[in-house]
């Protein structure tokens, strides 16, 4: 149950030794910083503080250098679309960084280069649309510099539709008899038109072209004839290419040598922009500060011995979380157990003082997901695939405990592949003797035993469930608690089972016995009808024994009826009842306690949905067995032809290597692919069955992770070592 004690840490200093001592509990990386309990002004910066601006400032370039390099960075890691590439370097040399120095030559190398690209690819895109604009034009002999006409001739360039050039001169003609048309070359669905017209009709005829869909062209800042202009357009073009791809190349050469320098800072500026927001839950006067937050208790002396340089000015205080504090979570489990914390984390740390289903979950999900899998090809590729991608690829430390966790669950689903007699789903009656020796359990052959199984395995891990929140219960100091609702409702069940068990062997008196016993007297503990009769409420003595009494009564027609007694028990009882509900107080508590322990047993129904869920495992085993049997038919059906085409020799020893590599292509591919589509079900199902089943019966989580004051870093791998870059995996 390994919730990692937690000490509250109060750090009251000197002001001017405050920013290294913030300095020290960042490279530490322990101490979860709040907001400072005593009632005066943070330390936080004012929005204008030049501080402030140089940090946004650098974050700012930070992000444009890493991000325009990240374009030219050709990543070292193997897989890297999946994986992201990881930048290796000592915590102190990190810490070390010098934004101002490491940054802005980077920077001024980048922005050039960034700037010369974009430029080409703006004129070369403008070139490219000259080009195309002026390719109907280039049939005209005249320079477009005189495109604006003459002293008695106004001329007007631009286009028409292709399907309609007859109604637009129709319609110039209705306007003018001093104007005609000159038509060029086509671009799209429309064509280029040069329309000539008098001065003194110029702005009728213009009028005329726009009640059409004539589109007027012109093309400033140019002056030669448009196929010149055009051919200057299509010359400059590579030379502008040549200039990118020139840009590029030192772009490339750039990243190579500045990419992990590029993320570095950038993540180093992300960092320090984080330490100055600290300063808003850091309390301070002119000559003093105050710091207060959370460690773990086991790094306490690492704390000291980070903040003993300044011992002289700093009174560090430790002690043990009060009662009304919530201080956040870390889980400490053994190595074998932390891959599962993974599952924990899923749901939700726990609370501080509540248990950390950790080492409870274990082995129940090891053993439900082995039976998913129960293959021992199956756990054997799942070992050498997580093996591999935690070794071979620079992943995350989360992912690497993801990864142990399906190697456990490797192991295990080899261990009931054994069991089940289960080997790359090949038909048992194939298997080696010594093979088939070692099977328990054929689940294809033995469906019902199967079923009966995961349904005893519900059973057993539900009612765990019971077991611990009755302890949890107990250690908390709430024994009402633990007997009346949590161990009642294991009393209930077990009478229910000795129940089935009379009358399956012929005693129907014990089978009665058990029965009545059991649903009465979970109704009595449910509704806590024992504390509502013995409790000794603030009533007139008679009211309290008229109470016990009906509780001795009921007691006594429970024992009755499960004896097979006299009728007139229950005569009795009700005879006390109908009196005591109209003079006594207490009788009537105990009445109703007693009618809500019968809506809890009601309410106990939703056990057995439960427990049923627990048959989906066999549902899971079952289908990845058929799947994989699937697969060996189809290489089965594609192999039978090799050894007749091997013995008729010639090109049949050919066609027979073929048919062979076939047909352990569809093997592997078939088995490969029903391990990728198996995991995913063999992973949520059972965890469904430990957050929905078995967690509802004694978590409730809602704890808040450990969140130290730390270097947050994503690409960058923080750790202790020799100084230096390592740059990649």
């Amino acid at each position: 149950m390994a919730v990692a004690r937690m000490s509250r840490v109060e750090v009251v200093g000197y002001q001017p030794v405050l920013d290294d001592v913030l300095d020290a509990l960042q490279r530490v990386g322990a101490v979860q910083v709040e907001a400072s309990p005593v009632e005066i002004p943070t330390a936080a910066l004012h929005p204008d503080d030049e501080r402030l601006r140089d940090l946004e400032e650098y974050a700012a370039d930070a992000r444009f250098v890493r991000e325009f390099l990240g374009r030219y960075h050709k990543p070292t890691q193997p897989f890297s679309t999946f994986v992201s590439e990881k930048i290796h370097m000592p915590v102190d040399d990190f810490a070390g960084l010098d934004v101002s120095e490491d940054l802005r030559h980077i920077y001024e190398e980048c922005e050039v280069l960034a700037d010369r690209l974009a430029a080409g690819k703006r004129e070369k895109s403008r070139l490219e649309a000259l080009v195309r604009d002026l390719a109907p034009w280039r049939d005209v002999h005249l320079p477009i510099s005189q495109w604006t006409g003459t002293e008695h001739v106004a001329l007007m360039t631009g286009t028409v539709p292709s399907n309609d050039p007859d109604r637009i001169r129709a319609t110039l003609r209705a306007v003018s008899s001093l104007a005609s048309v000159a038509e060029y070359g086509s671009v799209g669905a429309r064509q280029a038109w040069i329309v000539l017209a008098h001065r003194s009709e110029a702005e009728a005829v213009r009028a005329a072209l726009a009640s059409t869909q004539f589109v007027e062209t012109a093309f400033p800042g140019l002056e030669g004839l448009p196929a010149e202009e055009s051919a200057r357009a299509v010359a400059r073009i590579p030379e502008i290419e040549a200039d990118m791809i020139a840009a590029e190349v030192q772009a490339r050469v750039l990243a190579e040598e500045h990419y992990a320098d590029a993320v570095t800072v950038a993540e180093f500026v992300d960092g320090e922009k984080a330490a100055a927001h600290v300063l808003e839950r850091v309390g301070s006067t002119e000559r003093a500060f105050t710091i207060a937050g959370w460690v773990r208790e086991s790094r306490a002396d690492e704390l000291r011995s980070a903040l003993a340089p300044w011992e002289a000015t700093l009174d560090v205080t430790l002690r043990e979380p009060r009662d009304d504090e919530d201080p956040p979570v870390e889980l400490d489990n053994p190595r074998l157990l932390r891959p599962f914390e993974v599952l924990t984390d899923l749901y939700g740390r726990p609370a501080y003082r509540e248990l950390d289903p950790t080492p409870l979950l274990a082995p129940f999900f090891l053993l439900f997901f082995a039976i998913c899998v129960s293959d021992f090809g199956y756990g054997a590729m799942l070992i050498v695939g997580s093996w591999l991608i935690k070794t071979r690829l620079d992943v995350a430390p989360g992912v690497k405990r993801f990864l142990d966790l399906m190697m456990l669950g490797g192991a295990a689903a080899m261990a009931v592949g054994v069991v089940f007699g289960s080997y790359f789903a090949i038909p048992v009656e194939s298997l080696p003797a010594f093979m088939r020796s070692l099977i328990l359990l054929d689940p294809l052959v033995q469906l019902p035993t199967f079923l009966l199984i995961t349904v005893g395995l519900g059973v057993t891990q539900v009612f765990f469930g019971v077991g611990v929140s009755a302890y949890d219960s107990f250690r908390r100091g709430d024994p009402g608690t633990a007997v009346f609702e949590q161990l009642s409702t294991i009393f209930f069940f077990a009478m229910l089972g000795l129940c089935a068990v009379g009358y399956a062997a012929g005693n129907p008196t014990l089978g009665r016995a058990a029965l009545v016993v059991g649903l009465l007297g979970t109704m009595l503990m449910q509704g806590r009808t024992f504390e509502a009769a013995l409790s000794g409420r603030d009533l007139p003595a008679w009211d309290n024994w008229a109470g016990r009494l009906w509780l001795v009564v009921v007691i006594g027609w429970t024992v009755s009826l499960a004896a097979g007694g006299p009728g007139w028990v229950l005569w009795a009882l009700l005879g006390v009842t109908a009196a005591g509900l109209v003079v006594s107080k207490a009788v009537r508590a105990c009445v109703i306690s007693f009618l809500g322990g019968a809506y809890a047993v009601y309410g106990m129904s939703a056990f057995l949905g439960d427990i049923l869920s627990y048959t989906r495992l066999a549902a899971l085993g079952l289908s990845g067995a058929l799947v994989g049997m699937v697969f060996n038919v189809l290489a089965k059906m594609v192999w039978e032809p090799v050894g007749a085409l091997w013995a008729s020799g010639g090109l049949g020893w050919l066609w027979a290597v073929l048919v062979l590599v076939a047909a352990a292509a569809i093997f592997v591919f078939g088995h490969t692919f029903n391990v990728v589509i198996n995991l995913l079900g063999a992973f949520v199902h059972p965890a469904r069955l430990q957050f929905v089943e078995f967690f509802s019966k004694f978590y409730e989580g809602g704890g808040r992770p450990l969140n130290p004051f730390r270097f947050v870093t994503r690409a960058v791998v923080l750790s202790a070592g020799e100084s230096g870059l390592k740059k990649g995996a």
